[in-house]
């Protein structure tokens, strides 16, 4: 099942071996980049195996946006065993996707790591609900609401948020299969708008999503971040200034033609993993609605505007994780936005 890494949140809260030992072993680590030949070779780690999610990134590198910026990008795959913190905080890539939660944990634990934008502005989380349309969280009263494990802090986070009273509805334990849903076992099912709502869909079901991201859980994903040390050392940042411009361009290009972001997953970069081209057409045209908001048209995409960063950190507590608006950093952003 093709499940963002990053997006557990709950999993977010217990930092791992791997991310500990690479918060405390930087200094052996393998460069984030070299030079040849005038190209700079740099590792960007995604956060999931290659599907949909990284569009963007395919087009920068399949037209030639990296290359033309002096970049020789290696696009490292994800999984649910890859800290991508960790990997960024151990210098062997220079820019990791992740997530407040997980990027808050580590450098509560002395990573020394910055967010610096993000991909998607409202977070994919959804109650999906088929015979018993839930719109909003009133709508919760009353009902049996599927939830795995893996989420419950951020469903806790979203409850708080909402004031809405756990008494109110049943909580049903569920893993990442959408038969409860199906079958009516449950009438809600902790989700992602563009990923079960969309197999749901293509399967022929009649479903309501509601975004938890309109009700309150304010908290951005798909985040860029990097080691603090390679926004203040200037050739460092020059790097982390090309890679997120040329990313920019790839990006929409992806959102202005959703077909070919997919097409390029299907066939080129994601082809060992059996995706679906209607599939992944279609969980791109819905990343769309999560990554254009009206901040990201006024102040340009990716960015975070200091309202949402506030809010961020807020949501961020309601599930239990300090963190303040030091972790954001979007002076590359603004810098490359101000020049366009």
């Amino acid at each position: 099942m093709h499940r963002r890494a990053f997006l557990s949140a709950g999993a977010g809260l217990a930092l791992s071996a791997p991310l500990l030992a690479a918060c405390g072993s930087s200094s052996s680590a393998a460069p984030a980049a070299s030079s040849s030949g005038g190209t700079t070779a740099l590792s960007y780690q995604l956060s999931w195996i290659k599907n949909f999610q990284f569009a963007g990134e395919y087009v920068a590198d399949s037209k030639g946006y990296y290359s033309d910026a002096g970049l020789a990008v290696d696009l490292l795959a994800g999984g649910p065993s890859v800290a991508t913190d960790a990997v960024a905080e151990s210098g062997k890539a220079l820019v990791s996707q992740s997530s407040p939660d997980f990027t808050a944990n580590a450098v509560a634990a002395g990573a020394q790591l910055k967010i610096i934008g993000a991909s998607y502005q409202k977070s994919p989380f959804s109650i999906i609900s088929m015979a018993k349309p839930i719109t909003s969280p009133a709508d919760l009263a009353g009902k049996k609401i599927g939830i795995q494990a893996v989420n419950q802090v951020a469903w806790d986070a979203f409850l708080a948020l909402s004031k809405i009273d756990k008494g109110t509805f049943t909580q049903v334990p569920v893993q990442h299969d959408l038969t409860p849903l199906v079958s009516g076992e449950v009438d809600g099912f902790w989700g992602y708008s563009n990923d079960d709502a969309v197999q749901l869909r293509q399967k022929g079901h009649d479903i309501t999503v509601m975004l938890l991201a309109d009700h309150g859980y304010l908290l951005p994903t798909g985040t860029y971040t990097v080691r603090v040390d390679s926004l203040s050392d200037p050739a460092k940042r020059a790097q982390v200034v090309a890679f997120m411009k040329a990313d920019l361009k790839g990006w929409q290009d992806a959102i202005d033609d959703p077909a070919l972001g997919a097409k390029l997953a299907v066939e080129t970069y994601g082809k060992d993993n059996g995706l679906d081209l209607d599939a992944q057409t279609a969980s791109c045209k819905a990343s769309n609605d999560l990554m254009i908001t009206d901040e990201t048209k006024a102040n340009g995409l990716f960015t975070m505007s200091e309202a949402l960063i506030a809010e961020s950190v807020r949501t961020l507590a309601a599930g239990g994780i300090t963190a303040s608006t030091d972790l954001f950093d979007m002076s590359v952003l603004q810098e490359i936005h101000a020049a366009r």
